[in-house]
């Protein structure tokens, strides 16, 4: 079993405040192959940045910068 206890947010370690919904090659580190969001304890991003990364994927999604799914 993989052991992501000591992951780093990447956020954090690039000083990165504000994540840009058009910014979509950095969305799609928040991204599954499926185009589901990375939940917190796999991706190692921390809570804030978390939450700031899954309004601006779903602000993307609506302005159709990223796919709902794969078809």
């Amino acid at each position: 079993m993989p052991n992501y206890k000591n992951r780093k947010c990447y956020f954090c370690e690039e000083k990165i405040d504000y994540i840009d919904y058009k910014n979509t090659r950095l969305l799609r580190k928040g991204l599954t192959k499926y185009m589901k969001i990375v939940p917190k304890y796999y991706s190692g991003i921390c809570i804030s940045h978390q939450k700031r990364l899954a309004r601006a994927i779903k602000n993307a999604r609506e302005m159709a910068l990223i796919p709902y799914t794969i078809q």
